[in-house]
């Protein structure tokens, strides 16, 4: 009786059958069938028939007439009919609550289309929901399904309690994503898109490899395979991972990204923000648009084209992208703009700029020579060496930075590493020890960063170790009267409004960062290669830079001027940041990325000018 509901249903079908042809049969041999209305015995088929109908319906034994012996027999059919239905009534229950609970355990195929399938569980998995609830807002029916080896019930549950209601449909789905039936429940070959997260672990890699493969094998199955976003953390897996699921999938490598942006951000206050804004779907993003208008043009006239877009690049017919090519460079047929825009149908050649007066611009000044610096890491993490050759890259020669981390790690992660431009001193110490900060001579460093020291901690104790250790410096700094710039990584986003307190410069949420960048990438493939551009060192970057090397400050102008100011230096103006509101979370901590053009604005000589630049 274990084989499912369709084999119980159908043996108990052969014993009511078997019932009523052994009671037929007895009745026909004994000759104890009753008579019919012709004086003669009921035939053999007459007799299956009452006995189905008694087994049925046990009243029908009121409305016998025969022998004591037949309405005995018949009785005893009825009495049998009562346990199979019983029995009968028994399975179906079990069977329906079967199928409910494989419905609650998320055992059941999805009928999702065009949908997005996330295969895994992480703390990124609530930033990246938002970002892509955000991105879907104007596709009526979107959706996301989650294959995780997680409780169904307990996935839907966090989801509804962090997300609350959010306009895309969620679906989960309970299964390893290295199971190729797991894998059958979320519809791959329907999908528009497949993000594969990174599980925590030193394997992580290997399971995100497997998981691939699976993914290229049910894309076969299909005749199909989905647009594929994975993330990586190791270079000498994405080669590996290259070769399984081609040039045209998105792999991020999750590491060097995060301490890219938290060195660029370290040295320039405010860069996380803009990047935060860049990447997010509820700002303005960066879109790939046809603009067979600019043909003939040269990439410093399209500049002042666009009132509510700010041009970053070109991506030509060949599929080159230039990030950005020379002003002088003009449109040819088949070139696409690369533009920061609030959605894709506002890339409009709408500009309608004024002549701009020489006198609200400031002269040009030659780049000044760049000092060695003083730089404090705090805090022992799988990012140190990455962070160290990031920093090294930007540093002037003779530079000098102090790591002090703990000590079961610290010299194991340093080993093998060359620097060119700096030398790297190492202090093994407790980072939320006061008396160890205290022996820092903190105020004497140009820049500090603090890595969110993971390994061995939940989430929750990383980032509580990382408050306790802002909360010291910045008290340390307050006595002793100095300010010093300060960023710091952290994990979760939630955590940042309690770390406000802090007053840090800064903060990289890694989880969101990543989030952000995956969200991005599965919503369009191209421009993986673009954002890996603007966040490399090489060529152009995005730098914060003093307004009043730009333009006069307090002259009512507008991003017009400040367009061609940046113009004349051989870089693009994408936006502002004022000082005043710096602390403002309401007001994306002063940032204002891509402002229409022509809006009157005053800079003071505190705010700065988000530039497109090459240093």
């Amino acid at each position: 009786m274990a084989r499912g509901v369709g084999s119980q249903i159908a043996m108990l079908a052969i014993v009511t059958l078997i019932l009523i042809l052994v009671t037929s049969t007895l009745l026909t041999l004994t000759g104890l069938s009753p008579q019919g209305s012709d004086g003669q015995p009921v035939s053999f088929g007459r007799l299956v028939w009452l006995g189905l109908m008694h087994a049925i319906d046990p009243g029908a034994v009121g409305s016998d007439v025969g022998s004591w012996s037949f309405l005995f027999i018949m009785l005893a059919v009825s009495f049998g009919g009562i346990f199979v239905f019983s029995a009968l009534i028994g399975v179906l229950t079990g069977g329906f609550g079967e199928i409910l609970d494989r419905l609650r355990k998320g055992r059941s195929v999805v009928i999702e289309r065009d949908h997005t399938v996330i295969l895994g569980w992480t703390g990124k998995i609530h930033a990246l929901l938002a970002e892509l609830a955000e991105a879907n807002a104007n596709r009526p029916g979107a959706s996301v399904v989650i294959l995780a080896e997680h409780d169904k019930v307990a996935m839907d549950d966090e989801l509804r309690s962090v997300l609350g209601d959010v306009p895309m449909r969620v679906v989960t789905r309970t299964g390893s994503p290295l199971v190729r039936r797991d894998l059958d429940l979320v519809n791959l070959g329907e999908a528009r898109s497949v993000i594969v997260m990174s599980p925590d672990g030193p394997e992580a890699d290997t399971v995100v490899l497997k998981t691939l493969l699976a993914v290229a094998k049910a894309g076969d199955k299909a005749g199909k395979q989905p647009h594929v976003v994975a993330e990586i953390k190791s270079e000498k897996t994405l080669s590996v991972a290259r070769m399984v699921v081609g040039d045209a999938a998105g792999l991020i490598l999750t590491p060097p990204l995060v301490s890219r942006v938290l060195v660029q951000t370290g040295r320039q206050s405010g860069l996380s923000v803009v990047y935060t804004e860049l990447l997010s779907f509820s700002g303005d993003e960066l879109y790939i648009q046809p603009q067979p208008q600019l043909v003939g043009k040269t990439f410093r006239e399209a500049l002042f084209a666009y009132e509510d877009s700010a041009l970053v690049g070109i991506y030509t017919a060949a599929g080159e992208r230039l990030m950005p090519p020379p002003l002088h460079r003009r449109f040819e047929p088949g070139d696409q703009v690369i533009a920061i825009s609030r959605d894709d149908d506002t890339v409009v050649a709408n500009g309608r700029p004024t002549p701009v007066a020489d006198d609200v611009l400031a002269p040009l000044h030659p780049h000044a020579t760049p000092k060695p610096e003083r730089t404090l890491v705090l805090g022992e993490s799988q990012l140190l060496p990455l962070v160290l050759r990031e920093l090294d890259a930007y540093v002037a020669p003779g530079s000098t930075v102090l790591v002090v981390g703990e000590a079961r790690h610290l010299e194991a992660r340093l080993g093998g590493d060359e620097l060119e431009h700096m030398q790297v001193q190492v202090r093994v110490g407790d980072v939320t020890d006061r008396a160890v900060l205290d022996g820092l001579d903190v105020a004497g460093f140009d820049n500090i960063l603090v890595l969110a020291e993971t390994e061995g901690r939940t989430q929750e104790m990383t980032d509580s170790r990382t408050m306790i250790t802002l909360l010291h410096l910045r008290d340390i700094l307050r006595r002793q009267g100095k300010s010093v710039p300060i960023t710091s990584e952290m994990l979760d986003g939630q955590n940042r409004d309690l770390a406000a307190v802090t007053e840090a410069d800064d903060f990289i949420i890694s989880n969101t960062l990543v989030s952000l960048v995956v969200s991005q990438i599965s919503e369009n493939q191209r421009i993986a290669a673009v954002l890996d551009d603007l966040l490399s060192p090489e060529g152009h970057e995005i730098y914060l830079k003093p307004a009043r090397d730009y333009v006069q400050p307090g002259a009512d102008i507008d991003f017009y001027a400040v367009v061609e100011a940046a113009a004349r230096r051989g870089e693009i103006a994408l936006g502002y940041r004022l000082a005043a509101r710096a602390h403002d979370p309401e007001h994306a901590y002063g940032v204002v990325l891509n402002p229409r053009k022509s809006e009157r604005i005053r800079l003071g000589a505190g705010d700065r000018v988000v530039v497109l630049a090459e240093h």
